[in-house]
């Protein structure tokens, strides 16, 4: 994106929000840039950061330059140093990590060394290609991949920059994390290949590295979000990514190009690692909520001035496309972290007033996506892709925060009592996770981008679907089940070809729980003592009794998508009815109990430990009729997982 384009981009955003007339922002047009006296030191592909060397050398404000913050830990960096070095002769290997630089010896130390050194010592590793564990073509193909669609989930790479050729010389901690992702995404709903457990396991090796060396290099903590973005726990793994971003002192990067951009001083050569370390930590931020979204921890990154008015990074001169929706992202989840705060603590009751601030933040996330389809409409009219993203990044804020207000319903006794605010908002929830599920399912633009999306993408994909099967069992009468249930199948469908079992098995069983529910509710109007389920009420029946099984359910149904820019989405998502099946393995071991061998329970296996269960027994995460409760406000998202326990264990990063 060149500097007349990232304008046009932010002036469209501009000029549609004042129409829209949100909070008010000072946003200054971009001027012509200034010209600046270049660094006496050539530009380095990345910041470093250590007591003897720095990473951004810039006389404006006499600032400290950021490695001078960091002198007090060359002693732990020393102890890290023969740390590494043990390891490397341990492994055979005579020299150090590539992005790694020595403690200062005492001769070393003798002379100045302000600037930053060219000369790096050869790498302790190496990676995957110069290692011989896949071809350079091949790794050339999985770059392809990646760029083709997992860069848009998290852009901490640019594709005209970060080439293979040129990450091949600088970093093989990058190499391999993209490697390793694409090949993740190659492999689809399969076994893991050979390729990817291998890649997995050269990228575990140099993430273990970065515990105990200093980061120097700008590409590590890019490879480090990758790690987290598409590991199935990234927790650990995001938080290490954080910390060792604020060892390179990203965390001072948009502060200090804000400015320069406000000022009109932008230079493209002088701000290169600028832009760099503010792009790695947006994503960060964004990451991070995300995160604490689906676990239920506390985010540790606030709103603050690290990304206040984010949205000038679209004037600058090397503002790539993936800013546009990066910055979008940004912007949604500091809403969003106004209204978690707004509604914390979670642990109390639902007051009467969380519901109005609810309907506060519907207004600010519509006309949040307003403002940012207008501008994507303006600037990829054809790319159903992206605004179809947006759709789905405000109903899934929605429905996450409506849960919060919604926590407290565990039955239809609650249901009876709960006050008329409170339904409209379940009855809202219902309909706006319809409407998320058939863009999920029905549009051949967003499912093909499932393919490559981070596991956070999924695993809201899979809340959605089980958050509207529990508020169709308690407002059956509000809702067209058969409908409901044909679209929660083929999410499950999809899930299943995509990589990680849990959130298809979360969905499966819970279609067999439903259909069980329906079952019983047939026998029981033939013959009520056969029931073991705990006496209920009529609003717990969910349907007659002449409807056909989810399994014969016809595969389509009426779509209540609206979207002006896509009338219809094609054929409508199909398959085989139990197609989502076939890829599970049958293990011996007692079906009621956690898997902890080789090989995945399946659904049935799963349903046939609870299949007697009393509904007042059943954990979260199988339940129909409980919206989380406490579960939800420890948990997140997970509390409507199936837990980890159920799958075989994985080769984790961590």
């Amino acid at each position: 994106m060149d500097s007349n384009t990232g304008g046009a981009t932010a002036s469209v955003v501009k000029k549609h929000e004042d129409d829209e007339k949100p909070e008010k922002r000072d946003i200054k047009p971009v001027v012509k840039t200034l010209n600046r006296v270049p660094r006496a030191c050539a530009p380095a592909p990345s910041l470093v950061t250590s007591a003897d060397s720095s990473d951004i050398e810039d006389d404006d404000n006499g600032e400290l330059p950021p490695g001078g913050l960091v002198a007090p830990w060359e002693v732990l960096r020393g102890l890290a140093d023969v740390a590494v070095e043990r390891a490397s002769k341990e492994n055979g290997e005579g020299s150090e990590p590539q992005s790694r630089t020595r403690t200062p010896s005492p001769e070393r130390s003798s002379r100045p060394s302000k600037r930053r050194k060219t000369n790096h010592p050869s790498p302790t590793f190496h990676d995957v290609v110069t290692k011989g564990i896949i071809t350079e073509d091949e790794a050339r193909e999985l770059f392809k991949i990646f760029y083709d669609g997992c860069s848009t989930f998290l852009p901490v790479f640019n594709h005209e920059m970060d080439t293979y050729d040129s990450l091949h010389e600088r970093s093989p901690f990058a190499v391999d994390a993209i490697c390793m992702v694409a090949a993740r995404v190659r492999d689809a709903g399969g076994k893991p290949s050979e390729v990817h457990l291998k890649l997995l396991e050269e990228v575990q090796n140099i993430a273990r590295a970065t515990l105990f060396a200093p980061v120097v290099r700008a590409e590590a903590v890019q490879a480090m979000v990758l790690v987290s973005g598409w590991s199935d726990n990234g927790w650990l793994s995001g938080g290490h990514a954080v910390r060792m971003a604020m060892e390179l002192s990203m965390h001072m990067a948009w502060p200090k190009l804000h400015q320069r951009i406000v000022s009109a001083k932008m230079d493209k050569e002088a701000d290169k690692d600028l832009v760099v370390a503010s792009r790695i930590w947006f994503c960060l931020y964004l990451f991070e909520h995300q995160l604490s979204y689906g676990t239920g921890r506390p985010a540790i990154m606030k709103d603050d001035e690290t990304i206040r008015e984010c949205r000038n990074l679209l004037h600058h001169p090397l503002a790539i496309d993936d800013d546009m929706r990066l910055v979008s992202t940004v912007e949604l989840v500091k809403i969003r972290e106004r209204v978690h705060n707004a509604l914390s603590p979670l642990e109390g009751p639902v007051l009467s007033e969380h519901v109005d601030k609810i309907r506060i933040a519907d207004q600010d996330f519509e006309s949040w996506y307003k403002i940012w389809d207008y501008a994507f409409s303006k600037k990829w009219p054809d790319a159903a892709f992206y605004r179809q993203s947006l759709q789905i990044q405000q109903i899934h804020a929605q429905l996450f925060h409506n849960a919060t207000a919604l926590r407290g319903i565990n039955g239809p006794d609650d249901v009876q009592k709960m006050p008329q605010a409170q339904r409209e908002l379940a009855i809202r929830s219902i309909q706006i996770a319809q409407k998320g599920l058939d863009i999920t399912v029905n549009s051949p633009a967003y499912r093909e981008g499932m393919k490559y999306a981070v596991h956070y993408t999924h695993a809201t994909a899979t809340f959605t679907a089980s958050l509207l099967l529990r508020l169709t069992r308690l407002f059956p009468n509000d809702c067209d089940i058969t409908a409901i249930r044909s679209q929660v199948e083929h999410l499950a469908t999809l899930m299943s070809d995509l990589p990680g079992k849990r959130y298809a098995l979360t969905l499966q069983v819970m279609l067999k729980r439903s259909k069980k529910r329906k079952s019983i509710s047939s026998s029981s109007s033939r013959s009520p003592g056969l029931s073991r389920e705990p006496r209920r009420s009529i609003a717990m029946i969910v349907e007659p009794t002449n409807q056909p099984s989810p399994t014969q359910a016809h595969p389509t149904q009426h779509h209540r998508n609206s979207e002006p820019f896509s009338p219809s989405y094609e054929a409508p998502f199909s398959g085989p009815a139990n197609s989502h099946n076939h890829h599970l393995q049958v293990v011996t071991t007692s079906p009621a109990q956690p898997q902890h061998g080789h090989q995945p329970a399946t659904a049935d296996q799963i349903w046939q430990g609870f299949a007697m269960t009393a509904q007042d027994q059943l954990p979260v995460w199988i339940s129909d009729q409980s919206l989380g409760g406490q579960s939800f406000s420890q948990h997140g998202m997970d509390a409507f997982l199936l837990p980890n326990d159920y799958l075989p264990a994985a080769p984790q990063i961590w």
